[in-house]
C-alpha cells in the first residue's frame, strides 16, 4: 500500500479528473470496453452472498455509496458503519510482515526469506500467526498478501521483498497457502498488486512523496507495463489465480498502468480476466492514489475507492457524491453500483465477522490531524509466534559457499564486524513507521525488514551480536565488535588481534546489508550504496586478513559479489535474506549446526549486471512512461537458462550440512479431481468436458532421494517441465516443489508430486484458452536447483 503521509497534494476538486494544483492529464483508460460482471457469490459464498442481497435492499442510495467510499476513521482505510443495518465501521491495515504502524505484535520475517524455506507448511503457518494478530489487533481486512506484484521480473524491483519467488508457480503455491491461512483465522483477506506492477520508478507520480518526480505531479501519468497475452496469463495472472482459489476476499489493484490504461480502470485486467476467467467473487479496491476518476473505474471494474474521504480527502474526491450523481442522471447504472456493495458486504458475511464482532480495534494509523481518537497498546504477539519465527528465520538462511567455516567449531575468539549486525542507534521507532526517515548513511542497526508500507516495527528485535553474545556465554567466548562501516582503524586492529593476548579471532563474521524500500528501486545491485554504507568494502578488509571469514547478507534480492566470492579466506557465506525479529536467534541456529541450512534461492544471483535481462527499470523519461515487458515468459532463471548464461548462484540453489542423492524417477498417470479450490475459476482448456477443472490432477511424479551424509537435514526437491521446442517456452519452468524435513542419515524417502492439468498447459492467444503442448509431450526434471536436474521423465498427454 501507498507510503502515506507527507505533504501530498494541494487541491483537490470534485470531478472525473484529479487537480492538484493545475489540471492533471487525462487518465489513461476512461474508455471501457468490457463490462463488468456480476457476482453471484461462487460455490463458496453462496448463502452470504444471499444475505449481502437482503441487506442491500434495505439501504438508501446514500448508504450504498458510502460503502463503496472509503471513510475517514483510525486505520489506513475504513469502510462506513451503518449501525441500523449491523454493518461495522470495516478497517484495512498494512501490511505483509506485520500490523503497521502499531507496537505489541510480531515483525515477521519477509516475504522472500519464507520462500527461501521453500515449505508449505512455514508459508501457511506464518499466515496463520500474521492473521491473528491483526484479528487481534481489531483489523477487518488485512493488506498482507502480496501475491504477484511485484513478481520478481527486475531484480532492482524496490518491492521485490515484499513477494515471493521470481517465479509464478512458486508464488502461486505461497498466494495459495498465504491466502488460505488468513481465511481460515476468520480474516478478510488482500492480494495484491494487481498487475504487473514491477517497479516503483514512475508508478504514480500525483504523490508529491516519491522520489522520480520530473515533470509536475499534474502532468504525469502512471507508468505503463506493455505485457502480451500470452505473458500476461502465463506468468503474471497465474499466482493471482491461486490466491482467487485459496478464497481471497479482496484484490488490490496497482498503481501503473496495463498496456496504456490505469490498472484500476483497466476492464480487461478487471472485469475480463479478474472477475471473468478468474471468477473472483470478492471487491476490487484501489491502492492508496491509484484512483484517478470515477466514471471509468466504476465501470472499469473497481469496487472500492480507498482510502476515499480518509486523510483529510487529499487523495480525490472520486466516487462519493459524484457518482450519487451519475447513478441519479444514468451515468452509471445502479445495477453496478449493487454489484459492487455486495462484493463488499459477501467478505464480511463469510468470514464470520458480521456474526461474531472482532475484537475493537486499536491502532491509530493517520494520526491526530486527521482521525482525533488515539491509539491504544495491545500486546498480541504469543510465544508460539516468535518459536515460528526464529524457525522461519533459520530455515530460511540460505547457506550459498561453504568451505570449512561452518558450522562453527566451538571458537573462543569471535569477531563480528558491520554496522548491520548491531542495534539501531535510533531506536525501534527512530526510523520512522515506513522505516525509511533515518539517512542511508546512518548507522541504522541490523536490516531485518525492507522499507515503506511493507515495514512492521518490531515487539522484540533481537540482533545478530545480542544472539552471538547470548550463545558465547554457554561456551565462555570472546567477542570483539566493530558497529562502524568506516572504522577501518578498529577494524584492522580488531581482526588482526594485535590488542589482545589471545591474538587473531577464531572466526571474523562480517554482516553485509543493501537497503530498499517502496517508492524507489535499486540503482545497481552492488552492496555499497554510494560512497554511504561501505558493507562490501568491510568485507574486502576483513577476508584480507583474516583467514576464517564468514560473511551474512541481509539482503532484498540480488547482489553482485564477484570481488569477493571466490576470496579463499571466506570460508562461508549465509544470506537470511530479511528474516524479522529474530534476526539474531535464527542466524545462531545455523551457524552453531542446531539445524543444518536447507533453504534454496527464490532468485538467480548473477555474476554481473549485464547478465540479466535489460531494461526492466524503465526510466523512461515521459510524461508516459513506458515499460514494455519484451523479455516476455524470461524472468529470472528463464532468461538465464535460454540464453545459457552462468549464474554465480542460480534460483532453487542452497547447500547444506548433508549431501543428497537423487534416484528413481517414476509417474503415475491416475487423475483426481480438483478438491483443493475453495473458489472455483472460469479458467478453460481446449478439448474440456463436463465437470473437468484445470486444477484436476493429472498425473504424479514421484523421485527417491537419500541422505548421503552424516547430518540429519532436509532437502528441498524441485521439479521443472520442458515443453516442446515448438511452443517456444524456456528450457524449464518450475512446476513442483516439496520439502523433506529431518532424513537421517542414510535415509531414502520418496519425493512426490501432483501435476495439475494448467501445470503442463500453455495458453492460447488464438482460442483464448489453455492447452495441452505440441504433441501433448512434455519431460519432467527433478532435481535440487534449476541447474541440477539429474533425474528426467518424458511424458505424452493422451487427451
Amino acid at each position: 500500500m501507498k507510503g502515506l503521509i507527507g505533504i501530498l497534494l494541494a487541491t483537490v476538486l470534485g470531478t472525473s479528473q484529479p487537480v492538484r494544483g493545475a489540471q492533471a492529464p487525462e487518465a489513461t483508460g476512461l474508455a471501457f470496453a468490457v463490462p463488468p460482471p456480476t457476482s453471484n457469490g461462487g460455490q463458496a459464498w453462496k448463502d452470504s452472498h444471499s444475505r449481502a442481497l437482503k441487506l442491500l435492499a434495505e439501504m438508501t442510495l446514500q448508504e450504498k455509496i458510502s460503502m463503496v467510499t472509503g471513510q475517514r476513521g483510525p486505520c489506513a482505510a475504513n469502510s462506513e458503519s451503518i449501525e441500523r443495518l449491523g454493518i461495522p465501521r470495516m478497517c484495512f491495515q498494512d501490511g505483509p510482515a506485520g500490523v503497521r504502524p502499531a507496537l505489541g505484535h510480531t515483525q515477521f520475517p519477509s516475504g522472500i526469506t519464507t520462500a527461501a524455506t521453500w515449505d508449505v507448511e512455514l508459508i501457511y503457518n506464518r499466515s496463520v500467526a500474521l492473521a491473528q494478530e491483526f484479528y487481534d489487533m481489531g483489523v477487518h481486512i488485512a493488506l498482507g498478501m502480496t501475491t504477484g506484484g511485484p513478481l520478481g521480473r527486475s531484480p532492482y524491483g524496490g518491492r521485490n521483498w515484499e513477494g515471493w519467488y521470481a517465479d509464478p508457480y512458486g508464488t502461486g503455491v505461497a498466494s495459495f497457502y498465504g491466502t488460505k491461512g488468513f481465511i481460515d483465522v476468520g480474516m478478510q483477506s488482500c492480494a495484491k498488486h494487481y498487475t504487473v506492477y514491477e517497479q516503483e520508478t514512475f508508478r504514480n507520480p500525483f504523490n508529491f512523496t516519491e522520489p522520480y518526480s520530473v515533470y509536475k505531479a499534474s502532468e504525469q501519468v502512471p507508468i505503463s507495463s506493455n505485457v502480451d497475452d500470452k505473458t500476461n496469463h502465463e506468468v503474471y495472472l497465474w499466482s493471482f489465480a491461486e490466491a482467487v482459489r485459496a478464497g481471497t476476499t479482496h484484490v488490490m489493484c496497482a498503481y501503473n498502468s496495463i498496456n496504456g490504461t490505469h490498472a484500476c480502470a483497466n476492464s480487461e485486467s478487471n472485469n475480463l480476466h479478474l472477475k471473468g476467467e478468474l471468477n473472483f467473487q470478492g471487491a476490487l479496491i484501489s491502492d492508496w492514489g491509484g484512483t484517478w476518476g470515477t466514471e471509468g473505474f466504476v465501470m472499469g471494474g473497481l469496487d472500492l475507492n480507498l482510502p476515499g474521504l480518509g486523510y483529510g480527502n487529499i487523495l480525490g474526491n472520486f466516487y462519493d457524491q459524484e457518482l450519487y450523481q451519475m447513478v441519479l442522471n444514468g451515468t452509471i447504472p445502479e445495477s453496478r453500483l449493487d454489484d459492487m456493495v455486495v462484493r463488499v458486504l459477501v467478505p464480511l458475511f463469510a468470514s464470520g465477522q458480521y456474526d461474531k464482532p472482532i475484537p475493537s480495534t486499536v491502532i491509530n494509523s493517520v494520526g491526530a490531524a486527521n482521525w482525533p481518537e488515539p491509539a491504544q497498546y495491545r500486546n498480541v504477539q504469543k510465544r508460539s509466534t516468535v518459536e515460528l519465527i526464529r524457525k522461519i528465520s533459520a530455515d530460511g538462511t540460505i547457506l550459498l559457499k561453504n568451505t570449512g567455516g561452518l558450522p562453527l567449531k566451538a571458537p573462543k575468539n569471535i569477531a563480528i564486524i558491520g554496522q548491520d549486525a548491531g542495534p539501531n542507534l535510533l531506536g525501534i521507532q527512530g526510523c520512522g513507521k515506513l522505516f525509511r526517515d533515518c539517512d542511508i548513511w546512518n548507522n541504522n542497526g541490523t536490516l531485518s525488514l525492507g522499507g515503506g508500507s511493507g515495514y512492521a516495527w518490531p515487539n522484540n528485535l533481537i540482533t545478530p551480536l545480542e544472539a552471538i553474545q547470548a550463545k558465547a556465554l554457554e561456551t565462555q567466548a570472546l567477542v570483539q565488535f566493530v558497529l562502524n562501516n568506516t572504522a577501518t582503524n578498529a577494524i584492522d586492529l580488531t581482526i588482526t588481534g594485535r590488542a589482545l593476548p589471545m591474538g587473531q579471532p577464531d572466526v571474523c563474521l562480517v554482516f553485509a546489508e543493501r537497503y530498499v524500500r517502496e517508492n524507489m528501486d535499486r540503482n545497481d545491485l552492488s552492496l555499497n550504496i554510494g560512497e554511504w554504507t561501505h558493507s562490501e568494502d568491510i568485507i574486502l578488509q576483513t577476508a584480507a586478513k583474516c583467514n576464517n571469514t564468514i560473511v551474512v547478507l541481509h539482503i532484498p534480492g540480488p547482489v553482485i559479489m564477484e570481488a569477493w566470492i571466490d576470496n579463499p579466506n571466506i570460508t562461508a557465506v549465509v544470506a537470511p535474506l530479511l528474516p524479522g525479529e529474530q534476526t539474531g536467534p535464527g542466524l545462531v541456529d545455523v551457524l552453531w549446526g542446531h539445524v543444518s541450512p536447507s533453504a534454496k534461492l527464490p532468485f538467480t544471483i548473477a555474476k554481473a549486471e549485464k547478465d540479466y535481462p535489460p531494461n526492466t527499470i524503465s526510466y523512461d523519461i515521459s510524461v508516459t512512461p513506458q515499460a514494455d515487458f519484451t523479455e516476455k515468459l524470461k524472468i529470472d532463471y528463464r532468461w538465464f537458462d535460454s540464453y545459457n548464461i552462468t549464474p554465480r548462484f542460480e534460483f532453487g540453489f542452497g547447500l547444506s550440512y548433508s549431501t543428497f542423492a537423487y534416484s528413481e524417477i517414476k509417474s503415475d498417470p491416475t487423475e483426481v479431481p480438483d478438491s483443493t479450490s475453495v473458489q472455483k475459476t472460469n479458467e478453460s482448456f481446449v478439448g474440456q468436458q463436463d465437470g473437468q477443472s484445470i486444477y484436476d490432477m493429472v498425473l504424479t511424479i514421484t523421485a527417491e532421494i537419500t541422505n548421503t551424509g552424516r547430518w540429519t537435514a532436509a532437502e528441498v526437491v524441485q521439479l521443472y517441465v520442458s515443453f516442446p521446442t515448438a511452443e517456444n517456452q524456456p528450457p524449464n519452468v518450475l512446476r513442483g516443489f516439496t520439502k523433506l524435513k529431518n532424513m537421517k542419515p542414510d535415509e531414502t524417502r520418496t519425493a512426490s508430486f501432483p501435476i495439475r492439468r494448467k501445470d503442463v498447459m500453455v495458453w492460447d492467444v488464438v482460442v483464448q484458452k489453455w492447452r495441452y503442448p505440441a504433441e501433448q509431450t512434455v519431460t519432467f526434471r527433478v532435481g535440487s536447483s534449476s541447474r541440477k536436474l539429474p533425474l528426467s521423465l518424458t511424458h505424452r498427454f493422451c487427451h
